[in-house]
């Protein structure tokens, strides 16, 4: 899975470029620069790029003829990765990205050594979606923007998003959570479900133009009014980006709720396993993204009901832990007015119901700093459930090398109904995958001692104190 050799530092894989183009407009001799609708690097003259764009073309137009509905998706070489997406009909998304090295030292002698089986092309092609994603939830399709507002515009907004969008993709980051792209949701029993649903529908009710919301609880949702397809892109959008770049070292604090309130309650921290300097008190009660005096413009989002898009305004509002997003209809101009009123109105009844939550949690949702022999991925295809203490990646790491192993297990249970596979790896780990209708279970275990047998029962042991209620084959 990796190269052994005795080497330098491993050269990551970079993003080498990325484009957006749409062959139709650009079918005259001399005007094929028209096809271009987003290029990195910028610095490349209108000829290379020309070039590079009319090659993508030639490929997916070759591959369609032997797989006319599924043309090519991904191309190797020695030095780079390349992965094609069509979002939209006609318009195609291209990532190439480099592979990685290292610098080999034989008697003197230095040579480079790619090492390409570190690079995944679903991983890459799980990040090619999900950009594209991202870009629908806040500026709407391609196509419609080219119908409304014509080709040079949607030019200027796939710029704006892409040019920073781009720079913050690390490949070497992707991984089966990349390709997943699941939600933890927050485990609730009835009655304390009922005081969620009645609190949404409440703000909801009180607030007419208030037509969905998503509740948070940490970073677990517990409430989402969306459809599945939006809720998981914005669920990745509040983890990925809005709760990091807002909250910069209070996020953590925002990931454990728990010791977030109980800093705010003057409480006793002694009961988090964390830190004290990880666990940064929150300011009670915040909008996110208005800017100073709350008098910036709300985000907009488009967001799809019964297959038809509507715009709405997003207001994110937190306080002790709890995270609740509105998604507001026909709100013009300045929304300092109606943040007041919903400060006014939300403030003491979240923050007694994020205290309510954060009894019932009874400690934060990490897994204890005395690491477990196994890690494991739960995924239910059904509901985009995940869980997994992989997630945790500041109290919880694997070799790299397993992490992808993870990611082709993953991508071989695409192809089965159930199923299951045990494997010992040559660094001495076991791996149990199972796939029972849409649940799939991974697990590793680092017991270079341990037999078949033994393995199996440590599995059983797994399944019962974490997977009570959740039937897997036998």
């Amino acid at each position: 899975f990796g190269c052994t050799s005795m080497a330098s530092a491993l050269h990551e894989s970079q993003v080498l470029s990325f484009c957006i183009f749409k062959p139709e407009l650009g079918q005259k001799e001399g005007k094929e620069h028209l096809k271009l609708l987003y290029y990195k690097p910028e610095d490349v003259t209108t000829n290379r790029k020309v070039r590079n764009i009319g090659l993508c073309e030639a490929i997916i137009n070759f591959t369609k003829t032997f797989s006319p509905d599924k043309p090519c998706e991904a191309v190797h070489t020695n030095d780079r990765r390349q992965v094609f997406f069509e979002p939209e009909s006609g318009i195609w998304m291209v990532l190439t990205v480099s592979i990685p090295s290292v610098e080999i030292i034989n008697n003197g002698d230095r040579s480079m050594q790619r090492c390409d089986k570190h690079v995944q092309d679903v991983t890459l092609l799980a990040a090619l979606r999900k950009s594209y994603d991202m870009f629908k939830l806040f500026n709407g399709t391609f196509l419609n923007i080219e119908a409304m507002y014509g080709v040079e515009n949607l030019k200027k907004k796939l710029d704006k998003f892409y040019s920073k969008y781009i720079n913050a993709v690390e490949v070497s980051k992707l991984d089966i959570f990349s390709v997943l792209q699941g939600i933890q949701f927050l485990p609730l029993d009835k009655t304390m479900y009922l005081k969620v649903h009645s609190f949404v529908n409440l703000i909801e009710t009180t607030f007419r133009n208030i037509l969905h919301s998503v509740f948070l609880y940490g970073d677990q949702l517990v409430w989402s009014g969306l459809e599945q397809d939006d809720s998981k892109i914005f669920y990745q959008y509040l983890l990925g980006w809005l709760f990091p770049s807002q909250l910069g070292s209070d996020y953590l604090a925002l990931l454990l709720p728990s010791t977030a309130l109980q800093q705010s309650m003057q409480q006793s921290s002694a009961t988090t396993s964390l830190p004290r300097s990880s666990s940064a008190s929150m300011k009670p009660g915040s909008f996110f993204g208005l800017g100073d005096g709350r008098d910036a413009k709300m985000s907009i989002v488009y967001i799809t009901t019964d297959g038809k898009t509507s715009i709405f305004r997003l207001l994110v509002y937190t306080i002790g832990g709890a995270t609740l997003c509105m998604f507001i209809e026909n709100e013009k101009g300045s929304p300092g007015e109606l943040c007041r009123r919903l400060e006014t109105f939300l403030s003491p009844r979240l923050l007694q119901l994020s205290q309510h939550l954060a009894e019932f949690s009874n400690k934060p949702k990490l897994p204890s700093l005395e690491q477990p022999p196994y890690r494991y991925v739960y995924f239910n295809e059904m509901n985009l459930a995940v869980k997994s203490p992989l997630m945790y990646r500041q109290v919880s790491t694997l070799p790299a090398d397993m992490m992808r192993l993870l990611v082709e297990i993953n991508l071989d249970y695409d192809w089965v109904e159930e199923g299951e596979t045990v494997i010992r790896t040559m660094v001495d780990y076991w791996l149990v995958a199972r796939k029972s209708g849409h649940r799939r279970f991974m697990v590793l275990l680092n017991q270079r001692s341990s037999n078949f047998s033994e393995i199996n029962e440590e599995i059983k042991r797994l399944c019962q104190r974490e997977f009570i209620n959740i039937f897997f084959l036998d």
